[in-house]
């Protein structure tokens, strides 16, 4: 189950909830999305720790973190509009990924300075609130209309992961969820 020269992404909500043994194995790359419920010393550990195994980390949206982590790679949440421009004149060595679910968030997000967009809901999810998904077709046909690269997210398992293969991206995400991850799951601790 693995696609050629695609990154994988996997979602996380603390340092906790991956097995980094296995991530450095996959060659994945790590979105901590809710930096600020751990502590600054738990942070700074795992962060030393990705270095270690030479793991890429991104924190979601809390710049002082970015900063106490002395981190150059950063994600931006859908939700958030704030605009992050500045960060790269603070240092151009940046990488700043966001979150989006049309071409107007896809434009928000280049906007704020984002090199790459995770770009949701590719095929059908069960959450309850969150409605509607794209499909490959309407989500290659979106992503021909930007000019950033893509990261696939949302609804990808083992049964449509071949699908992926059809699409214009540099990569897919995953979060802990057992059925969406399938294969992947040992990169997820289980609580």
């Amino acid at each position: 189950m693995k696609v050629k020269k695609k990154h994988i992404y996997f979602l996380i909500e603390s340092p906790k909830d991956v097995n980094l043994d296995y991530v450095k194995n996959t060659g994945a790359i790590l979105i901590l999305r809710k930096p600020e419920n751990s502590s600054l010393n738990l942070l700074k550990k795992f962060h030393k720790n990705c270095l270690s195994k030479n793991i890429d980390l991104f924190v979601a949206n809390n710049v002082k973190i970015l900063f106490k982590l002395k981190s150059r790679k950063f994600y931006i949440s859908a939700f958030n509009k704030k605009h992050f421009n500045y960060l790269k004149n603070i240092n151009p060595k940046i990488n700043i990924i966001g979150s989006a679910h049309n071409v107007n968030e896809i434009n928000k997000k280049i906007e704020q300075g984002c090199n790459n967009v995770l770009l949701s809901r590719l095929f059908k999810t069960s959450y309850k609130n969150k409605k509607g998904w794209l499909g490959p077709i309407k989500f290659n046909l979106l992503t021909r209309s930007v000019s950033t690269k893509i990261i696939a997210l949302g609804g990808i398992n083992e049964k449509n992961f071949k699908r992926l293969k059809m699409l214009n991206i540099v990569g897919f995400a995953l979060s802990k969820d057992k059925k969406k991850a399938g294969n992947y799951l040992p990169a997820f601790y289980k609580n």
